[in-house]
């Protein structure tokens, strides 16, 4: 008994050819063939695929095919009878696909698959690429198929079902998902070394399953083996460019704030774009920090236009940095070490923080897999510098200080921690404070280590006793003016002047401790 019938392929997506081929697929209950070809040598020759029901539900759910016949439904087709079930098992396919996708982003991408956004087309383009891996020849027919007169029709067919099997996974604690996108919302799809090798294995089985598939449902005699073999052989040569997104699939992932760059190689150029300039732009380079640092200022100019960005790095030479403070400070903070996930953390608080009426640099634009954050480039003296000249009375304004202070206190209120608030992560530009550095960021954590850092951290290897006093009384007097007492109350635990007591005079020590205690 036929359940369902459909067309595909060229004539229905309107690419067809006078000698093309008239394709289907006819899917039959209990069929005891399993999968079969049938070739029909007609005045419009015809091609039918013939499926056990059963297997094909096999094939959507599982890919107990290779996806040799479901992966037909990717693209429009023209439901002849048995529509419903067709829709319904286009929709199931499509939502492993989703499934499949998303567990690879946040593989590669860790935390910071978190801040994409992930347009339904993303999923065709980016399982159509794979598919083409699997079988080259197939590239000619995506390619007709979304670049032809019919692509934009073809692309919204195919798109349809990817939003319906969205909106049939529904919104998880893990997804967000809306008309246009889906978005990865929690850590909780969490992707690793493992799940990356497991996709690529089971990329490679289901590419062998097809293939086998293919050679058993087409046993079919030499000649029309032959005249397919030279018919897509030449159907190679005289395939069209190929559409970016079928080449580039990431292209079309999306950020809320900034660029999202292909590559390390694209950053200039896409920042150039931006900022209006043309392909001649000249490049400046320098080192930001210290020779540790992994940031670096540039400058693009080109005529009258110039744009000065700070480009930064989340190495894995860094993360020894992060590993060693985490071992250091362990009794009272713990440091994010993966590069994408201080990528993330950066990213997502410049955002927040803005939110929460808070300067910091703008973001210009990401480019994830080199793991590169381009952001405006503040250019301003940082705090560290006007600290010092307080403490040793070179001057006696703290107003820059309890700046600092009040915005550490709106973070907290906001439910944000910084992590590292040293003075030097600071910059004043046009009687403005911004914060700069914002790897160690993260919504919640412990607000009371980012007041014991500021306080030890500038009082390290100092004995100018007046001076701090007056750092630290602006500093906590402000704070507690904009978010009361408890966090400084919990600085005082001996837990967090531990990781700086081997720098501290104990003078220095029994000063703050002394003030912590006063502002509780």
């Amino acid at each position: 008994k036929v359940a369902a019938v459909c067309a595909y392929g060229s004539t229905v997506a309107g690419y067809a050819r006078d000698d093309s081929d008239y394709d289907v697929i006819i899917v039959v209950k209990k069929f005891r063939g399993g999968v079969r070809y049938r070739y029909l040598e007609a005045a419009v020759p015809a091609s039918a695929l013939i499926v056990d029901e059963e297997l094909l539900v096999g094939d959507a759910k599982e890919a107990a095919l290779g996806e040799f016949v479901i992966g037909r439904l990717l693209n429009i087709y023209e439901p002849i009878t048995g529509a419903e079930l067709l829709n319904h098992l286009e929709v199931q396919y499509k939502r492993r696909v989703i499934s499949e996708e998303l567990y690879e982003l946040a593989s590669d991408y860790g935390e910071f698959s978190q801040d994409l956004a992930v347009p339904y087309d993303y999923f065709l383009f980016d399982k159509l690429r794979k598919r083409a891996l699997v079988y080259p020849p197939a590239l000619y027919s995506y390619a007709q198929t979304y670049s032809g007169k019919s692509g934009e029709e073809n692309r919204e067919f195919a798109v349809r079902g990817f939003r319906e099997a969205a909106h049939w996974i529904g919104s998880r604690s893990y997804l967000s998902i809306d008309d246009s996108s889906i978005r990865i919302s929690s850590v909780k799809l969490r992707g690793d070394a493992f799940s990356k090798a497991l996709s690529l294995f089971s990329m490679t089985t289901r590419g062998v399953t097809q293939y086998a598939v293919h050679g058993y449902a087409g046993r079919v005699g030499l000649g029309v083996f032959k005249k397919e073999a030279l018919s897509k052989l030449k159907r190679m040569r005289e395939r069209p460019e190929l559409p970016r997104e079928l080449e580039r699939p990431r292209s079309l992932l999306k950020l809320d704030d900034g660029a999202l760059f292909e590559d390390g190689s694209s950053v200039y150029d896409g920042v150039a774009k931006l900022s209006g300039m043309n392909d001649g732009f000249k490049v400046k380079e320098s080192q930001a920090g210290d020779l540790s640092a992994t940031a670096r200022i540039v400058t693009l100019s080109e005529g009258s236009r110039e744009t000065k960005i700070l480009v930064k790095h989340f190495s894995d030479v860094r993360s020894l940095k992060w590993a060693l403070l985490g071992i250091w400070a362990l009794s009272a903070r713990k440091f994010s070490l993966s590069p994408l996930s201080r990528l993330h953390r950066e990213y997502h608080a410049s955002r927040r923080l803005r939110e929460l009426g808070v300067k910091t640099p703008r973001v210009i634009g990401v480019a994830p897999d080199e793991r590169i954050l381009v952001k405006e480039y503040v250019e301003g003296e940082p705090l560290s510098r006007v600290i010092h000249r307080l403490l040793r009375g070179w001057s006696d304004d703290a107003t820059f200080i309890k700046s600092y202070a009040e915005a550490i206190a709106k973070i907290h209120r906001g439910g944000f921690t910084l992590g590292d608030t040293k003075a030097s992560n600071v910059i004043i530009r046009g009687g403005e404070v911004f914060l700069t550095d914002l790897e160690q960021a993260v919504e919640s954590g412990e607000a009371a280590w980012d007041i014991a850092e500021f306080l030890y951290y500038t009082a390290k290897l100092s004995l100018r006793a007046e001076g701090m006093e007056r750092v630290a009384r602006t500093f906590l007097e402000a704070y507690r003016n904009e978010n009361g007492s408890r966090a400084i109350a919990t600085a005082r635990k001996l837990r967090y002047v531990a990781p700086f007591q081997p720098f501290l005079a104990p003078s220095m020590t029994l000063l703050i401790r002394n003030l912590l205690r006063e502002y509780s």
